[in-house]
């Protein structure tokens, strides 16, 4: 993707400036904007998903700050540390069985370490799995709640130990 590109995304996605706008002010014929949109849809779906979650939890703070702490952040759980991988994993084996996953449980939560602090502080955010996200709620802080996460943490491991003997005994 070139610098002009990137720019476009920006001023669309982001700005939802007008094509007629951003053709004017990239020097662009509109026709292109066009081609980019088509051929872009990865990028600007992703980066339209981002600015979505930074508009519904923090965007007081600069969203390329948000951005740059969403990529940057390990995807797992600050609490009982399992990852999206894992979750996948132990759906597949069918041991989680929620009826939530049709809306939450798949990918990591925003979560905010000490509860009484805004989303725009970037540095009281982590990510969180649904269910250590659930349990702690906005009473205790992160420093009260990592007991309750290990446990959760532990039977996590449990459930993904069982799946992988299974998995190795059945192929045996």
């Amino acid at each position: 993707m070139t610098n002009q590109q990137e720019e476009f995304l920006e001023l669309a996605v982001l700005d939802q400036m007008r094509y007629a706008d951003i053709s004017k002010k990239l020097n662009v014929d509109p026709k292109m904007l066009s081609t980019w949109w088509d051929e872009l849809k990865i990028e600007r779906e992703a980066l339209s998903n981002l600015r979505l979650i930074w508009r519904n939890k923090c965007d007081t703070a600069s969203f390329w700050d948000f951005k740059i702490w969403y990529e940057s952040t390990e995807r797992k759980c600050h609490y009982c540390k399992i990852n999206e991988d894992e979750i996948d994993e132990l759906i597949r084996k069918d041991l989680i069985t929620t009826k939530r996953l049709i809306t939450r449980g798949r990918k990591m939560e925003i979560e905010r370490l000490s509860p009484n602090e805004p989303y725009d502080n970037l540095e009281n955010l982590v990510f969180c799995c649904y269910w250590c996200n659930n349990a702690k709620t906005d009473e205790f802080t992160a420093e009260e709640f990592k007991y309750v996460g290990q446990i959760i943490g532990t039977i996590w491991s449990d459930r993904l130990r069982r799946a992988r003997f299974e998995s190795s005994s059945s192929e045996n």
